[in-house]
């Protein structure tokens, strides 16, 4: 019975941010502090038809589950579902932007989340032109789709049933994660690694995508000392003693698979390891928090406590 009210309790809380966040939303003002480009946004609110360069692939997600992919012209390098995207011109990384390229599409508006800013430094420059550019605020929670679905329906012309529809989506599916949750006695020890080859390999403290997701699925991020990533070291092995191993598929075949992965020091005296609990899944469906986060965070649920591999 006490579980029963917990997850009704639960739920009530989760529609209530979802109502709370559109409610803001609807009284948000512009984008930046710049008058000019306040008018462009306001004044072209529903950009009906109009050109999308979409530089997230968390994003070009949502873009996709609310109906308007057709009107997206260009994409950056994370934007890897759907698998059509691949299908328009890579832009690259946010970081690494050619300016003369996306003006040459002549886009009517860039898409991009506020937390990418600071990559962002062709923003300035982009911003003189007559590219509007939306920055939507985005966050590690199950419901983050929903909350950029409500902020973009100020400047794009969205069918209010497709906000709907992932609304009770993302409902369903967190539910039917909070139902599993609460069936876990003992929380496991999860540390996500990042790999891109072995030069390259960093593990994920608090306050990360990698982190949220983790606790999201009801275990436990094996790194709590420090914030953000930093660089993989025997010593970090020894604090975390993880149970679980986690790490991108791409990152792991980075390392030719399990195999490679027991040539780094420290790697095979962990319990993850000696226990073979290495657990690869996509990137972007793992840490991006879009309209599949729930999904996500029931597959790493089941991974890690059901169905181990």
């Amino acid at each position: 019975m006490l579980i029963n009210i917990s997850l009704k309790l639960k739920l009530f809380l989760f529609l209530l941010g979802l109502a709370t966040f559109g409610c803001q939303s609807s009284s948000s003002e512009s984008i930046t502090s710049d008058s000019k480009e306040t008018k462009v946004v306001k004044e072209q609110k529903a950009f009906e038809n109009g050109k999308i360069v979409s530089l997230s692939g968390f994003i070009s997600e949502v873009l996709y589950d609310l109906g308007l992919e057709q009107q997206i012209i260009a994409r950056d390098v994370t934007s890897t579902y759907p698998e059509s995207l691949a299908t328009l011109p890579n832009l690259g990384h946010v970081s690494q932007l050619n300016t003369e390229a996306i003006i040459a599409l002549q886009p009517d508006v860039i898409i991009i989340e506020q937390a990418q800013l600071g990559q962002f430094k062709q923003y300035e420059q982009l911003r003189k032109s007559d590219i509007s550019i939306i920055t939507v605020p985005s966050s590690h929670s199950l419901s983050n789709a929903v909350h950029a679905a409500e902020y973009l329906k100020q400047y794009l012309s969205i069918d209010k049933q497709e906000i709907a529809d992932l609304k009770a989506q993302i409902i369903a599916d967190s539910m039917k994660l909070e139902s599993q949750l609460a069936s876990i006695s003992e929380k496991a020890k999860v540390l996500f690694i990042y790999a891109r080859s072995t030069g390259r390999l960093m593990v994920a403290g608090s306050n990360t995508s990698a982190a949220a997701i983790i606790e999201k699925a009801g275990a436990l991020n094996a790194i709590s000392s420090f914030e953000s990533f930093k660089p993989l070291s025997p010593e970090a092995l020894i604090e975390a003693s993880p149970d679980i191993i986690l790490m991108f598929r791409s990152g792991l075949e980075s390392l030719d698979g399990k195999q490679g992965l027991a040539q780094i020091v420290g790697i095979p005296q962990t319990p993850a390891y000696q226990n073979n609990r290495i657990i690869a899944m996509d990137g972007h469906y793992l840490t991006a928090f879009g309209p599949r986060a729930s999904k996500a965070a029931l597959e790493l649920f089941s991974q890690i406590y059901i169905d181990p591999l």
